[in-house]
């Protein structure tokens, strides 16, 4: 039931997939949720995200896609008109930066309604023209996913620093759960190397897979350290529901790996990384995971996909886990091969830095900060444009 006296804010989240951004959205909704805000979600009705809004009964207004003008830089258009029906909108964060071209020229209108950016990509194309500055200058606050964002923000948008800011993920510390709530019971696989991956529900192409796949084969293969591998897959949803299983089992069954791989299906992933002896991020999409950052605090190392941000988390943290070149299936190989003949070493620093991580990523500073950002952004509009 909404309260007619709380401030309202609409979540702009156009994504089918759930990874890293969904859930940090997600952690943002549950935040202001149940700091008593009155919550709106624009997504797709067929979406993951869409599913998890229902269960926490916030209120969905479906999304349609539709371009403004092919020849515009922000090209993606969002109706703001059927939230601001329900009601008058405080707040309008947004998690897709394509659609600020569409926001921006909408919120002209609407002076005393904050807007809050969450970036969790680089921006390409320098954004300082004149003919942007006006749709960047009406962001309120702009949160950065990863701070070493911060200067491709500073320099391709212009925004100033006092209008930036970077919390962490916000992510929590888990205690390991029950193993009786896990359907794989992993005490049967105490003398393996288990090896976990995230599956996104809106993952329709294999491929993404099939490099840890072949690298597992080859592992298996050498048995480094006297151990065979296992390679875990975790999902939030049931596999069969999954339109890449038929050519992902092929390709299991092509590389002889049926009693090599696990299939997980569970809402607890942290809980199960908490069980695994490394993490293998596999999406090029992401610059850091939010499950491999859970991976490192839970003393789990973890090989990234590599990019700016993780060789710059593995280098500040060094010896919690490795990077490797997207689809290089060989040097995903010779990595895996290290840290098992490694892992004593890693083990230890990842007890040694997962205090600094945890601190970097701390979900209670997360939540108080954000809320704090809320408030002021609102209070600023009201401030400047209230009326004489």
């Amino acid at each position: 039931m909404k309260n007619k006296y709380s401030r309202n804010i609409l979540y702009v989240l156009p994504s089918k997939a759930w990874n890293t951004k969904e859930r940090f959205a997600f952690r943002d909704i549950i935040q202001a949720k149940g700091h008593g805000y009155n919550v709106y979600l624009y997504t797709y009705e067929d979406s993951f995200a869409a599913k998890v809004a229902k269960h926490l009964e916030i209120e969905i207004i479906p999304y349609k896609p539709h371009f403004i003008n092919r020849f515009l830089r922000f090209h993606k258009h969002l109706a703001l008109g059927q939230a601001f029906k329900k009601s008058h909108i405080d707040i309008v964060h947004c998690y897709d930066f394509t659609l600020l071209c569409s926001l921006s020229f909408q919120l002209k209108r609407q002076n005393i309604t904050a807007l809050v950016v969450t970036q969790d990509h680089s921006i390409d194309k320098p954004l300082q023209r004149f003919w942007y500055r006006p749709l960047i200058s009406r962001i309120d606050s702009l949160i950065l996913a990863n701070k070493n964002l911060l200067q491709d923000a500073l320099g391709n948008l212009g925004l100033p620093l006092k209008k930036i800011e970077y919390f962490g993920l916000g992510i929590k510390y888990e205690e390991a759960i029950n193993p009786l709530q896990i359907a794989v019971n992993f005490e049967l696989y105490k003398d393996y190397f288990l090896a976990g991956t995230y599956v996104s529900p809106g993952l329709n192409d294999h491929k993404h897979i099939t490099p840890i796949l072949a690298a597992l084969k080859v592992i298996n293969q050498k048995e480094p350290g006297g151990k065979r591998s296992k390679l875990v897959l975790i999902s939030p949803v049931d596999f069969q529901s999954m339109s890449l299983l038929p050519n992902l089992m092929r390709d299991i069954q092509e590389q002889d790996l049926q009693e090599d791989v696990l299939f997980v299906t569970t809402q607890d992933i942290v809980g199960v990384i908490s069980r695994l002896d490394l993490w293998v991020s596999n999406s090029p999409e992401e610059l850091i995971e939010d499950h491999a950052i859970s991976a490192l605090i839970h003393e789990v190392p973890a090989v990234l996909t590599r990019n700016f941000c993780s060789k710059d988390l593995i280098e500040e943290y060094e010896g919690v886990g490795e990077t490797y070149k997207l689809f290089d299936a060989r040097e995903l190989r010779d990595k895996w091969e290290k840290m098992i003949l490694g892992r004593a070493v890693y083990r230890e620093k990842t007890r040694l830095y997962k205090y600094f991580i945890e601190r970097e990523h701390s979900y209670k500073s997360y939540k108080s900060q954000l809320m704090s950002l809320y408030s002021k952004s609102v209070q600023r509009r009201v401030r400047l444009f209230r009326k004489k």
